[in-house]
């Protein structure tokens, strides 16, 4: 039945509701996407749930489902996974995660059946386009050797990066540097002064929460977003991104990917991602 009904409002375009317990009524949601690159294989998608007039919810029991859309039917449920709740650290935002897998590129429509804690069941659905291949380097793939700028570089800390408490041990290596040692990397990009959607900070403090705690087995490195962040004052049309930002075909912020000892994209992230979700991928390449 919940099938049916995910199915039901995925046609409709989000408009049908699903019955709840008998004496409540359900109420449609608005699925909010915090992740853009979505390409054939397996993706990390991140979305908020909304409901007009009153903002986010947070913590319900989240199910999604996967359907493939064309101008005349729809192929699916395809896949139905469970979602899981990630409080961002700033506001009262968060978003919902899940691991779908798209076997072909084009539209799809995600459905979503979501049970509150009182036990009222209510729904969702948003369409998104899938692309054959990602912009941002795919997991699987070699990471692009990027000669990123080091402390070596510069005066002071502050023309590398925006974050107002740096890590020296964020940028005493490049990209490429880190590649070459042989062991495994975690590349964070972000610009913490000017991020459009205030995670960057707390992305890289999650970051650098990580390298206090893995950083004799791991590589960590801080790209700014910008490579001219003390010429910015504030204007952003002054902005010059980072080489490293074009290579690796970034379109958002933040990110962050880890790479194993060879220099494979093992993890890839868009958007804020909590500690848990990076330490269980860093598990793999963790003795």
């Amino acid at each position: 039945m919940i099938a049916v009904a995910i199915a039901a409002s995925v046609a409709c375009g989000g408009e049908s509701s699903v019955a709840g317990p008998a004496t409540t009524p359900s109420t449609a949601l608005q699925m909010a996407f915090s992740v853009s690159d979505l390409s054939v294989g397996t993706n990390r998608i991140a979305f908020g749930l909304l409901e007009a007039g009153l903002g986010p919810v947070r913590g319900a029991v989240v199910q999604v489902s996967t359907f493939f859309l064309t101008e005349e039917t729809q192929e699916g449920p395809l896949e139905t996974v469970s979602a899981v709740f990630r409080p961002w650290p700033v506001g009262a935002g968060g978003v919902y995660t899940a691991q779908v897998t798209f076997d072909r590129p084009g539209t799809w429509g995600l459905g979503a059946i979501v049970v509150n804690s009182d036990g009222s069941v209510r729904e969702s659905s948003a369409r998104v386009e899938v692309a054959q291949e990602s912009f941002a380097p795919q997991i699987g793939s070699k990471a692009p050797r990027s000669v990123t700028k080091t402390a070596r570089d510069v005066g002071k800390l502050e023309e590398i990066t925006t974050d107002p408490d740096p890590d020296p041990d964020l940028y005493t290596l490049t990209i490429a540097e880190a590649l070459d040692a042989g062991r495994p990397l975690v590349v964070a990009f972000s610009t913490p002064a000017y991020c459009t959607t205030a995670t960057c900070g707390p992305q890289l403090d999650v970051v650098k929460e990580l390298k206090r705690q893995h950083g004799d087995r791991i590589n960590f490195i801080h790209v700014e977003i910008y490579d001219n962040p003390l010429e910015i004052q504030g204007d952003l049309n002054r902005g010059r991104l980072a080489d490293a930002v074009t290579e690796w075909n970034l379109r958002s912020e933040p990110w962050t990917f880890i790479m194993d000892g060879i220099g494979i994209v093992i993890g890839r992230f868009e958007g804020f991602t909590t500690q848990e979700e990076l330490e269980a991928t860093l598990a793999a390449v963790i003795e």
